[in-house]
């Protein structure tokens, strides 16, 4: 074979490879012309909103314990023994009853209460141990049979229209709280009572730097036991109309310290705008910067994870499709 077969035959080679290749524009316009779709970037799918005006008071969320403060110590006046019956604990007593009943030791040796007969006689080493006030019986200390010293406490009566709740309020917070303030307490059941901040202890804990004050129900109370566990809120500022939005409207970083919204910016592009929160509700957290316009439409699902400019279907709630 000579050379110049030899190149013709590279050139023609050539040329035959170039034409296996296909042009992406050709190949696009063939599959338009064979009716094919070129391929789409997905877009996701949300719901929009506006901005609402609510009314939203600024609230101090504390932990308190329900307590009995109003507490009375019942003591032995003697050294004997305690005779039956014995009070059981819950027991309601009233103001002068008679709740232990002890027998001094000279008058168990002597048998004094069998020779005179009477133990209502004075000489009959028969004490009875009566309770100052009304209330009920928190502890039974001391049973039938057993021996007690003078001063020796026998039980403790707690009063019932003295129940409340013992809340710490952080000394940072104390210019919240004062007495006769209007306050809402929260059962672990799901149940609220109405309350007010009745007094304030003149100690606070040098640890944690708490002030401690007393909280009493205003209204019905159900039957509690002490030293239960209840979230107290109190109003820190009056009632105001503010700007909201959605919780699920506003996204956040990992540190909540920067918080963001997804606007619609048209009909398929979604961007991302800082803004600054204010109180936050249940349901619903205030806007304070910017301020959105009613005609501005805020992402309130599907917002989740877009990036700036991202390309999104707006669609409509269930509860609009119905």
């Amino acid at each position: 074979m000579t050379f110049s077969r030899l190149l013709l035959l590279t050139f023609v080679l050539g040329l035959a490879a170039c034409g296996a290749k296909k042009d992406p524009a050709a190949t696009e316009a063939a599959a338009s012309a064979e009716g094919e779709e070129p391929a789409v970037k997905p877009r996701a799918l949300v719901t929009i909103g506006t901005v609402q005006a609510d009314t939203l008071t600024d609230v101090l969320r504390l932990s308190a314990v329900s307590a009995f403060p109003a507490k009375v110590a019942l003591r032995a006046t003697t050294t004997g023994y305690v005779l039956a019956p014995s009070p059981v604990v819950g027991q309601r007593v009233r103001a002068g009853q008679t709740v232990f009943t002890i027998q001094t030791k000279e008058s168990k040796v002597l048998h004094l209460d069998q020779l005179t007969g009477d133990p209502r006689l004075k000489f009959s080493g028969i004490i009875g141990i009566k309770s100052a006030r009304a209330g009920v019986l928190a502890t039974v200390d001391k049973l039938a049979g057993d021996y007690v010293q003078d001063g020796e406490q026998l039980g403790l009566t707690y009063d019932k229209s003295r129940f409340g709740f013992i809340l710490d309020v952080p000394v940072t917070q104390l210019r919240y709280v004062h007495t006769g303030q209007t306050c809402r307490i929260f059962l672990p059941d799901g149940r609220v009572l109405n309350g007010r901040v009745a007094e304030v202890l003149a100690t606070a804990d040098v640890s944690i730097q708490t002030q401690r004050y007393t909280i009493r129900p205003t209204g019905p109370v159900p039957e509690l036991p002490e030293n239960l566990a209840v979230q107290v809120e109190i109003d820190r500022t009056a009632p105001h109309t503010a700007a909201t939005l959605p919780r699920g409207a506003v996204l956040t970083d990992e540190t909540q310290t920067q918080f963001w919204v997804m606007r619609l910016l048209n009909d398929s592009t979604a961007v991302k705008v800082p803004v600054t929160v204010g109180e936050q509700a249940k349901d619903h957290i205030e806007i304070k910067t910017p301020r959105f316009s009613p005609r501005d439409k805020i992402l309130l699902s599907g917002n989740f994870g877009l990036d700036d400019t991202a390309a999104v279907k707006v669609t409509r709630p269930a509860a609009e499709k119905e």
